[in-house]
Order: C-alpha cells, then sequence, then structure tokens
C-alpha cells in the first residue's frame, strides 16, 4: 500500500471496538492495532505547500459574537482563524467576514 497524500498532519484513533485508524480531515486509513505515530508515514504523507507570495497574506483582528477578539490569517489564500469552530471544521463566520471585505 503506497502512503496517501493528505493536507493536514495525521493523528490516530482507537474505537471502542479496538480498530485503529489514522486520520486527516476526512480521510480515514483502517492500520494495524499496534501502529505508533512514527508508523504514520507509511500511511499518510502530508503535502509539501508552495510559499506564500507577499502580495497574498494578511491578518485581521475580528470580533466574535460575544466579544472575543480572533485572528483570521491568509496565506496563498489559504485562511485560518484562531476560534474553535475553525479547529473542528476548518471554515468559520469570522473567515467568511474577511471574504465579504473582498480580501
Amino acid at each position: 500500500m503506497n502512503a496517501v497524500e493528505v493536507d493536514w498532519p495525521p493523528a490516530l484513533t482507537t474505537l471502542a471496538s479496538g480498530q485503529r485508524y489514522a486520520i486527516s480531515g476526512g480521510t480515514w486509513i483502517l492500520v494495524p492495532s499496534d501502529t505508533t505515530f512514527d508508523d504514520l508515514p507509511k500511511y499518510m504523507v502530508v503535502k509539501r505547500r508552495e510559499s506564500p507570495s507577499d502580495a497574498s497574506q494578511g491578518s485581521w483582528q475580528v470580533e466574535g459574537s460575544k466579544g472575543d477578539i480572533y485572528t483570521v490569517k491568509a496565506r496563498a489564500g489559504d485562511f485560518t482563524c484562531t476560534c474553535a469552530g475553525f479547529g473542528w471544521r476548518r471554515k468559520c463566520k469570522h473567515i467568511a467576514r474577511i471574504n465579504e471585505k473582498d480580501v
């Protein structure tokens, strides 16, 4: 089996049934139960990203609905946010707000 290219660093999880998976985003690969983090490159390899140009970078402070301040960053067209929603879903309303301003 060749390693699958993924966008995010993989993690390991074990289900209650004892099945162990290497996971990255929506990609789940069943792996042997004794698999460790050192073994993950056998199953998943993170894609190399091109260096972003200065013109496609930016950083904004965005106020959330409860008054919290989050940082939205852009690099080469990829956006990130420091809010919990982005951590779980890889998208959020704070990034949408920045995109509405036509960055």
